[in-house]
């Protein structure tokens, strides 16, 4: 499969669609990943959230030496831009998230990894770089059994953090129209190989053939439970890895999460595709940053970074790194150089 030089997201997205909007499957698949919750309010505020933020340039202050490398939770990256966990990756491109693991690698990124996604642990570490830097991805699952399926493969195999999303306690679409045309793509498509344990019984996953039972009611009962701050606690005590908690938006969160010693936090909305009406991350990131200031965690964010100054404006409000999921879907489909050049943003 040929390679594709794009020289913005905006480009990449336009590629992206034209090429999928030629297949009705793929098309199903696009307008999936552009869904959002409610009357989208969070979704398109964090995008017009960029455009309330202003440079207060410092003049006579540039340097020709500037770096972008960083490091995260002790471990040495190229930039501060990684990959979020999604989904869809098996949807648009042969390799899956395996492409942009690899991609994220060579561009000397972090890739979390999606618990949903349709590929095992143990596949996704035998398909990327043993160099590469992965976070595993989990919910707090109704089934304990899953959630320490994905902590100890993710130790089996030498990744360097737990996250966990804490921000999905109810269904994230609430339009029922939506929720039927999500649940007919995922029914046919994600069959989610890591979660093992439906309604007390185990699957099997070795089939590897999704079943809109797993997308229905039974599924949705495992993976939206009421997690709660006992459960957080119960997934420190399993793992020695550092873990980032992910979906956190006020500064009285962020609070009490620091109180449980792990190692870092995501100001996120979820895409979107939550609950609509929260405030857009970047929004949200100076007082979760001025919250744990003080302490040893790391903050970042995700949600409607589009370019190179949308990085600079998170960083420059106190993310330490920024971590995106559509745009990497739009590099995947249209097959852009596996050195993931939508990490490249201009003038960044």
């Amino acid at each position: 499969m040929g390679t594709t030089n794009a020289g913005s997201i905006a480009e990449m997205k336009r590629r992206a669609k034209d090429k999928m909007q030629r297949n009705e499957k793929l098309f199903q698949v696009w307008n999936y990943i552009h869904l959002a919750s409610g009357d989208r309010q969070t979704y398109c505020d964090s995008f017009s959230a960029f455009s309330r933020w202003r440079f207060q340039p410092r003049i006579l202050t540039a340097r020709p030496d500037v770096s972008r490398r960083t490091t995260l939770l002790g471990q040495p990256v190229s930039c501060p831009i990684g990959i979020a966990p999604v989904i869809h990756f098996s949807f648009i491109h042969p390799d899956g998230v395996a492409v942009a693991g690899r991609g994220a690698c060579r561009a000397g990124a972090v890739t979390i990894l999606d618990c949903l996604e349709n590929i095992t642990i143990d596949d996704f570490s035998t398909a990327v770089p043993k160099e590469g830097i992965y976070w595993a991805q989990t919910y707090m699952f109704k089934d304990k059994r899953n959630t320490m399926n994905v902590i100890r493969k993710a130790e089996k195999y030498g990744f360097k953090a737990l996250v966990v999303t804490v921000d999905s306690p109810v269904h994230e679409m609430d339009n029922p129209e939506v929720c039927r045309r999500q649940d007919e793509i995922l029914g046919a498509q994600a069959w989610c190989p890591n979660i093992q344990f439906l309604e007390g019984q185990r699957r099997d996953v070795s089939k590897k053939i999704s079943s809109p039972i797993f997308w229905g009611d039974v599924g949705k009962r495992e993976m939206l439970c009421f997690a709660d701050w006992e459960n957080l606690a119960w997934v420190k005590q399993q793992t020695k890895l550092p873990i980032v908690v992910k979906g956190v938006l006020t500064a009285e969160s962020a609070k009490r999460v620091a109180k449980f010693g792990v190692s870092g936090i995501i100001v996120s909305a979820h895409g979107g595709r939550n609950l609509d009406g929260v405030p857009a991350p970047l929004d949200a990131l100076p007082d979760v940053v001025n919250a744990v200031r003080g302490t040893n965690i790391e903050v970042y964010m995700d949600g409607g970074i589009r370019t190179g100054n949308d990085v600079v404006k998170a960083l420059a409000l106190g993310a330490r790194a920024v971590f995106i999921g559509r745009p990497a879907l739009y590099g995947a489909a249209v097959n852009v150089r596996e050195k993931m050049e939508f990490m490249k943003f201009s003038r960044f």
